[in-house]
């Protein structure tokens, strides 16, 4: 028979550690008070407590010894670090180590401990780094490529005023739209040719994994608007990208609703109409995101995913890889939900929403 707990509430502070715990965020102190709290209801052994908490048994035996010996003040004065040996990683090595870590510097895990060895002199093991690495969340992501002139503060901007801009350019478009129904779209167009798009594959260890492929120059475009908040989208391939196709693009997606108002999110592509020219349907009002800002459009995650979708596979012609886009495409004017998840409920929805009623102009 083992050796019986001693009391645990010698303080006489119960209440007070469920009173803390009600209001204490997620943190250490919180799995501190949950250990003790477990302790006091004496439903669970300390094993089943500590695996409960995530934390050993001796850590779990510390707290509540000091629990024990200062109540709610003595449990939250232990020390974190004074049962391990102290992280090589210091505090100052920690915030930089952040930064780097937000702007992608670091290929491997390797790359980054020795920047920590040459900056901060820290002798630490590549398991030691990774540890860290993971600590911070950080994970191995492709980089993708970025314009020297893309603006971090043109984007925010963006974001928290696009429902600004798009009462702005109703604004300008004139009373001939005042009282018709909103149609909010975001829309861009992507090349795709013969020339096989690569991508990963799952292959027998030992062996080199090997595509056909040719050098073949043809391609055609694929034209995409989806409807922010909505069920809609339309589809559109040409053989070539214009003011011209732009126009006839942009009279395909006024005709889904010949009443309502469409209000077109796009680039500044150099055969992207502006809203002065003839080529723009009446009831068609386009908005221009930032420059070098193609993460602002989900459109661009529709094409990685169709290339994702057309990868590793040679195409006999421009109809088979046309007929091939199609039968990838066909789920997204089939089933809104596909549309849903690309947009998602983040800033374009909500900048959105606030269009959602009739259009009538702010003097």
């Amino acid at each position: 028979m083992g050796r019986p707990r001693a009391k645990l509430d010698q303080q006489e502070q119960a209440l007070l550690v469920e009173q803390r715990l009600a209001c204490e965020p997620p943190g250490i102190l919180r799995e501190r008070l949950m250990a003790v709290s477990h302790g006091l209801k004496g439903e669970l052994s300390l094993d089943e407590i500590a695996q409960a908490i995530g934390r050993s048994r001796a850590t779990i035996q510390t707290w509540f010894d000091a629990f024990r010996q200062g109540g709610v003040s003595g449990l939250c004065s232990v020390a974190y670090h004074e049962r391990g040996a102290k992280s090589l990683l210091t505090q100052e090595a920690a915030k930089e180590l952040r930064k780097k870590l937000a702007k992608g510097s670091f290929r491997r895990a390797e790359d980054a401990r020795e920047w920590l060895h040459q900056r901060f002199g820290i002798e630490a093991k590549t398991n030691t780094v990774l540890k860290w690495l993971g600590k911070f969340a950080a994970r191995l992501k492709v980089v993708r490529p970025r314009h020297p002139q893309s603006s971090d503060a043109h984007r925010y901007e963006f974001r928290q005023q696009l429902a600004r801009r798009i009462y702005k350019a109703l604004r300008e478009s004139g009373d001939r739209l005042k009282g018709r129904p909103l149609r909010v779209w975001v829309a861009d167009e992507g090349r795709f040719g013969l020339q096989p798009c690569l991508r990963r594959a799952w292959v027998t260890r030992g062996v080199r994994a090997h595509k056909s492929s040719r050098c073949e120059y043809d391609w055609l475009y694929v034209w995409a608007a989806l409807q922010v908040g909505g069920a809609g989208s339309e589809f559109f391939y040409s053989e070539q990208a214009d003011k011209e196709t732009s126009g006839v693009f942009l009279k395909q997606i006024s005709q889904r609703d010949p009443y309502a108002v469409h209000v077109v999110i796009w680039d500044g592509a150099g055969f992207h109409p502006s809203g002065a020219d003839s080529r723009v349907p009446d009831n068609v009002v386009l908005v221009k995101q930032p420059p070098y800002s193609p993460e602002l459009n989900p459109v661009e995650k529709l094409w990685d995913m169709l290339r994702d979708g057309l990868c590793n596979r040679r195409w006999k012609s421009l109809d088979h890889l046309e007929e091939q886009m199609t039968r990838w495409l066909k789920g997204f004017w089939q089933s809104p939900r596909q549309i849903s998840s690309l947009i998602g409920q983040g800033w374009l929805l909500l900048q959105t929403n606030v269009c959602s009623a009739p259009f009538i102009p702010i003097k």
